[in-house]
This record gives structure tokens, C-alpha cells and sequence, in this order.
């Protein structure tokens, strides 16, 4: 099948996805995240692709970027970071099969005010998913924003605002999850319903009911014991669309369980 050809970028900004096979979890760990942030400094740095590195954020099941460069070194970037993670969690984790779905999502950054809002947005993807505040956030730019770091283009993005303290209002500036996801055009990587139990704690949840390596403990379980898994689970307050991001089974599949308390 023939792929789609990259619409490119007039400013070469770039708002780049990456996610998880069968949205399934991409980082069981910091030092899957560790590993994954290295990977990604390590190419931005190369001299050959010339790209730079605007804002990020990773989340349990997928990545957000927002990179300046040619496409065609975008593509060879991305190609090359995706590979080495992709062996690395192979490797680590003794995991069969692709690890990212499909290729990586590129999407233009034409003007100054589309590149603020995707700032911003990416940085809100933690309190949008219910995890915490951007402020609190561990695993994107922002506090990089502030502190400084070699491997993050800021300048531009600073100032364009005005500076420091006026970057912090920018994104203290959302009065809630909708309005925030109106400032983009394809914010639909969320739901705009906050959930009732947020990623982090479902996590932990499920990993006390079917061990640390849940998502594949599940999957490959035997029809019946798998369904009553799925089904404990929807019994805990767990979404559909919940489980299928932390399983990777699909939500036909899951729908189909009803929920059943947990013994």
C-alpha cells in the first residue's frame, strides 16, 4: 500500500505524535523514559539533521514533539529515534512485536499563533489526561522553559510572550480542558471529559490485580479469563476507552465485557 506523502511545513515546525502499538503503554518506567528523552537529545544534536527541539511531553501511551526541520530530515530523525527505543524496549522488556502504531503523525506549524497554542497544549496534556498540572509535571519541556537546557530551543517561544513570567500566565491562562483543546484544530488526542480515575492510579490499580505486567498478562490470556479480567477491571470505575489505552485490546472487545465486581 502506498503511504500518504507528508503535507511539509512552510515554517518547518512540526507538531510530531508517536504512539504505543494498539495504544498500548510506551514507558513502563523512568528509565524507559530516561532512555527515551536521551535517544531523542542525542538526535537533535546531530549536526546532519539540523533539527530543533521546541517542546515535548511523554505520556504513558504516547509522545508528543514539537520539532523545527527540513522534512526530509524529519523523517530520518524520527526514523532513527523511533528504531533505537523500539530495540530497547524489545530488548528490555522481551516484548514480541512492533512497539510504536503505525508511523509517527507530523502535523504543520504555520503561524506564530498556532505555534504558541501548541506549546501550550502539548504542556497541558498531564492535567488534560488527569495526571497532574503542567507546573508538576516530571516528563515534558515546561519547567525547561524556565530553568534552561542545552537540547531546548526556548528563545523564540519566549519571546514571542514576553518572557518567563509572561509564558507561566500563557499557560495558567485555560480555564478548562475544553477551551484549551478549541485552540487547536486537532486536539482530538483526548477526550474533553476528565475521567473519573486518572491514567497514574489506574495503573496502579490494575497492576495489583493482574501483576506489573498486566497489558500482556491480559491480551494473551485465554478468551474467558480474559474477558473476566476486562470485566473486573470496567467493575473497578475503569473506562473502555481506559482499558484499551493500558491494554491495547480493542474496545469492540471490551464493550462486550460487563462489568463484574472485583473478589
Amino acid at each position: 500500500m502506498t503511504r500518504n506523502k507528508r503535507e511539509a511545513s512552510s515554517s518547518d515546525i512540526y507538531h510530531v505524535i508517536v504512539r504505543g502499538a494498539g495504544r498500548r503503554l510506551l514507558f513502563e518506567d523512568d528509565e524507559d523514559r530516561r532512555f527515551f528523552i536521551e535517544r531523542l537529545f542525542a538526535c537533535v544534536s546531530r549536526k546532519e539533521w539540523g533539527a530543533d527541539l521546541l517542546a515535548w511531553c511523554l505520556m504513558e501511551n504516547h509522545v508528543h514533539l514539537l520539532l523545527r526541520a527540513q522534512l526530509e530530515d524529519l523523517e530520518s530523525m524520527m526514523r532513527s529515534l523511533n528504531t533505537s527505543f523500539a530495540r530497547y524496549y524489545n530488548g528490555r522488556h522481551g516484548h514480541v512485536g512492533p512497539v510504536f502504531q503505525d508511523r509517527y503523525k507530523s502535523i504543520p506549524v504555520e503561524t506564530d499563533v498556532q505555534l504558541l497554542e501548541t506549546v501550550r497544549y502539548i504542556h497541558h496534556n498531564p492535567q488534560v489526561a488527569n495526571v497532574c498540572g503542567h507546573r508538576d509535571y516530571k516528563w515534558s519541556s515546561f519547567k525547561f522553559y524556565l530553568e534552561g537546557h542545552p537540547h531546548l530551543k526556548a528563545d523564540a517561544v519566549l519571546d514571542m510572550l514576553g518572557g518567563e513570567k509572561a509564558f507561566i500566565a500563557f499557560h495558567d491562562d485555560v480555564a478548562d480542558d475544553q477551551k484549551l483543546m478549541e485552540c487547536v484544530n486537532y486536539s482530538g488526542v483526548f477526550s474533553s471529559r476528565r475521567r473519573t480515575i486518572s491514567d497514574g492510579d489506574a495503573i496502579e490499580m490494575v497492576k495489583k490485580l493482574c501483576g506489573n505486567e498486566f497489558a500482556n498478562s491480559i491480551a494473551t490470556a485465554p478468551k474467558g479469563e480474559r474477558d473476566s479480567m476486562i470485566g473486573r477491571l470496567r467493575g473497578m470505575g475503569l473506562s473502555v476507552r481506559q482499558i484499551e489505552r493500558l491494554t491495547g485490546i480493542g474496545r469492540g472487545i471490551i464493550q462486550k465485557c460487563p462489568s463484574s465486581s472485583v473478589r
